[in-house]
């Protein structure tokens, strides 16, 4: 089983180590640079970072932020309720575990259980997002241009709930009883318990 929780900055070692051996990956494919290490995003006010553990070690990473991200998307996207799911970052040596779809699928079941209706993500490398659209049910939603004159994609996924990901991931606020099963959302995080 998996568990999912905070990132917290005993992490930066191994989240660091991650992310290396994701980059190496990704560099001998020609998939494309993934520029920032995971723990980056947890300087941005609104995102929050977690790390998807086994047996205690890191192997995935994500950053939900709450709200849609700016850069390309209408007022009338941006308006909709949406987290952005940002930096997934899997260990390549566990492919076969399909950690990119644990991480979309616990994101999807989470946003659906606090009033969202969309998860999106933009990515820059064309294979990533011809692989998630393809192998992870992504919506391919529109191509822009970024401010350095390269190209974005971005990419929704409905939320929705899903229990039996549940049963595969445990979630660190329900194991540790902070958060009563029937509380109400705090609108002010992301992903709570609700």
């Amino acid at each position: 089983m998996y568990e999912i929780r905070e990132m917290l900055p005993d992490d930066l070692p191994a989240v660091t180590a991650l992310w290396r051996a994701r980059v190496r990956w990704a560099e001998y494919r020609g998939i494309g640079l993934i520029r920032y290490c995971p723990l980056t995003a947890a300087e941005e006010a609104a995102a929050q970072p977690f790390a998807l553990t086994c047996d205690g070690a890191v192997v995935a990473t994500a950053t939900i932020v709450d709200q849609t991200p700016h850069v390309g998307w209408p007022a009338r996207e941006a308006a909709q309720r949406a987290v952005g799911l940002v930096r997934i970052v899997t260990d390549p040596a566990l492919a076969a575990d399909r950690l990119s779809w644990v991480i979309t699928s616990w994101a999807s079941d989470r946003a659906a259980h606090t009033g969202h209706a969309w998860v999106r993500m933009r990515v820059a490398p064309s294979q990533l997002a011809r692989h998630l659209s393809e192998h992870l049910a992504w919506e391919p939603v529109r191509t822009v241009r970024t401010a350095d004159g390269g190209t974005a994609h971005l990419l929704q996924h409905e939320a929705r709930e899903i229990p039996g990901i549940r049963a595969l991931v445990q979630d660190a606020h329900a194991m540790s009883g902070t958060l009563p099963a029937q509380s109400a959302p705090d609108r002010s995080h992301p992903f709570t318990t609700a």
